[in-house]
């Protein structure tokens, strides 16, 4: 009987839509017909167009009944996975997206809902996302009635994951639209979810930051959120248009960034701490928030030393701790006076999170960024020599030495160190950074290889004019000779077992392949892991001239220019 039922209805529906179309078709002939006329057009002809128009809307109001009793049954039935499946093998979604433009406000909600709930299926989604019903959508969602405008917003917010249809939606203007349905509470939810669609592409992030009203309105909801943490749509826009330059500058000049750094503050809430690392992530406007923070209307000037102690008591929590570490290490300008911050525990706390297993690697690599940031300046870098943190670094370079981005910011993380001529000597004493760094001399990965070039560079001249320690040749000639020792490895090899009677080479020379304390299975898998198929290296350590390198650019990288 229920099969039955559905058969008949869709019949009917059919039936009525082929209908519909005929007459649609006759009306725009008699219209071009009356066109054609113009001026030869009598008054009679416009009599009796105006009667047959008369007539084609009596007749859509009462098809309009018939098809929303149709639909109203099918939707019922359609509850029923099976069913649905063989309505849109019946072209149901073909059916409904022809009935967009009729003024019925019953028929239009039970289309709009049945639509909705087709739009769930991909397939379906392709059929239903065409530019004709696209723009109906739109306009429908202008709608006086606000049930058929939310529902036509939640259609469109279905049809928008789809990049193809985000862009057709951006032409016909949707963004204005949105902004403009933002300031009525029953449409935000869905609005701020479609928008949330629209900035994860950067062209809509540029037109919504062109929107200072939208912009403004969504910082107030995100001040004023009555909930200690903001909404989750909310604060995933707010990341999300952080994320461009021009959306973060409209956010810090909008007068309504102090706010969300107390809120920050109070309520620790780890998204809306990611919006100001976003924010920050950008040079030119890191100047005008670090300048507007430090002003004399806001006086928040020691913010940063707020957010240290907010990562101190913040260890347990890794979300909120991510975050506030990412802010800190992406204030890169050298105004900041960073052995404040070290007063402040900062030194404590990183030495506390780079022990080894205590740290995920996300947050390691934010550890190792804000070291670089200390290392550049020299209040603070005594701190960073003085403490256990350069032994923890190079400790990791063994442990991290799979992970490529790690290694490399820990490679640039001990320029910063070393370029700084106060505590150059005393780091190079206190660890056995070169025989480390040589392991990386040979780094498959360009950027790996020309940080580890760079570093031994600047560990050749700080050692060249030392004399050797404890029967060690100094670091040049050791350097020199690691070289020597990757081209010829099979001769060395042969040298060391004549000279020490099979055993190695002399422990009194401090070369590659001496046995020393990390040697092993372990140093096999690093030396393989690192080396390359081809000796002839272009950037041949052994053929440089330490003693005549420039060295003077090396403590700064593009992060600082």
């Amino acid at each position: 009987m229920q099969n039955q039922c559905g058969d008949v209805t869709m019949r009917v529906l059919e039936y009525e839509s082929q209908r519909a179309q005929a007459r649609k078709e006759d009306m725009q002939r008699r219209q071009m017909r009356l066109a054609e006329l113009g001026d030869a057009c009598t008054v009679e002809d416009k009599k009796l167009f105006n009667k047959d128009d008369k007539k084609y809307k009596l007749q859509l109001q009462k098809q309009n009944k018939l098809l929303h009793v149709c639909l109203s049954v099918l939707l019922n039935l359609a509850e029923e996975i099976s069913t649905e499946r063989k309505m849109v093998n019946r072209k149901m979604p073909h059916l409904l997206i022809q009935l967009l433009d009729r003024s019925q406000e019953d028929l239009l909600l039970v289309v709009l809902t049945f639509l909705k709930k087709l739009s769930v299926f991909e397939e379906n989604k392709d059929q239903i996302a065409v530019p004709e019903t696209l723009s109906n959508l739109v306009k429908l969602a202008q709608n006086p009635n606000s049930r058929i405008a939310l529902l036509s917003l939640r259609l469109l917010f279905n049809l928008s994951f789809d990049e193809r249809v985000r862009g057709a939606l951006v032409e016909s203007g949707i963004i204005k639209l949105l902004v403009d349905l933002l300031k009525h509470p029953p449409f935000r939810h869905s609005v701020l979810r479609l928008l949330y669609h629209f900035s994860m592409d950067e062209r809509c992030k540029s037109l919504m930051a062109f929107h200072g009203e939208g912009m403004t309105m969504l910082l107030q909801l995100v001040v004023h959120f009555p909930e200690p943490r903001v909404g989750k749509d909310l604060v995933a826009l707010m990341v999300n248009l952080a994320t461009n330059a021009r959306a973060a500058e409209v956010i810090v000049q909008s007068g309504l960034f102090p706010p969300i750094v107390l809120r920050v503050m109070k309520h620790r809430d780890p998204l809306l701490c990611k919006v100001i690392r976003h924010v920050a992530s950008h040079p030119g406007v890191l100047e005008q928030m670090l300048d507007l923070l430090a002003s004399e209307g806001v006086r928040m000037a020691k913010w940063m030393t707020e957010f240290v102690r907010m990562a101190l008591t913040s260890v347990d929590n890794p979300e909120l701790l991510l975050e506030v570490l990412g802010t800190l290490a992406n204030v890169t300008v050298e105004e900041v006076v960073w052995g404040e911050l070290c007063e402040a525990g900062l030194v404590e706390l990183l030495t506390r999170l780079l022990v080894p297993g205590f740290s995920e690697d996300d947050v390691v690599l934010e550890c190792i960024l804000l070291i670089s940031n200390l290392a550049c300046c020299r209040e603070s870098v005594q701190h960073v020599a003085e403490s256990r943190l350069p032994a923890m670094m190079q400790d990791l370079l063994i442990e991290k030495r799979e992970d490529e981005e790690i290694v490399v910011q820990l490679l640039f993380a001990f320029q910063c160190l070393l370029g700084q001529d106060e505590v150059r000597d005393f780091v190079l004493q206190e660890t056995e950074l070169a025989p480390c760094i040589m392991r990386f001399a040979r780094a498959r990965n360009p950027l790996v290889l020309e940080y580890a070039t760079a570093l031994l560079q600047i560990v050749a001249v700080a050692s060249d004019n030392q004399s050797a320690e404890d029967g060690q040749p100094a670091w040049v000639e050791q350097i020199k000779a690691f070289r020597f020792e990757q081209h010829n490895q099979e001769w060395c090899r042969y040298v060391s077992r004549e000279l020490s009677g099979g055993t190695g080479m002399s422990p009194s020379y401090g070369g590659y392949y001496d046995e020393h304390e990390g040697s092993g299975e372990d140093e096999e898998e690093f030396a393989f892991h690192w080396a390359g198929m081809d000796a002839a290296d272009p950037r041949d350590l052994a053929k440089r001239d330490w003693a005549n390198q420039d060295f003077g650019n090396l403590s700064h990288s593009s992060r600082w220019a």
